[in-house]
């Protein structure tokens, strides 16, 4: 599975999990799927393309 599948599926997965329940291992799984979707959005953005690339206005 790609990153770009992956993070807004993490982020949909957490807030099913965080908003509508309210038991202790949703919880857990609902925080796990949105420090998921923090660190796929990390991986995502911090490629060497893109940090390499430079902005000259």
């Amino acid at each position: 599975m790609s990153l770009r599948l992956a993070c807004p599926l993490l982020l949909a997965l957490g807030l099913v999990l965080m908003l509508p329940f309210e038991e202790w291992y949703t919880r857990i799984l609902g925080v796990a799927s949105l420090v998921g979707f923090i660190v796929t959005g990390l991986f995502l953005v911090a490629t060497p393309e893109y940090l390499s690339r430079r902005d000259d206005d």
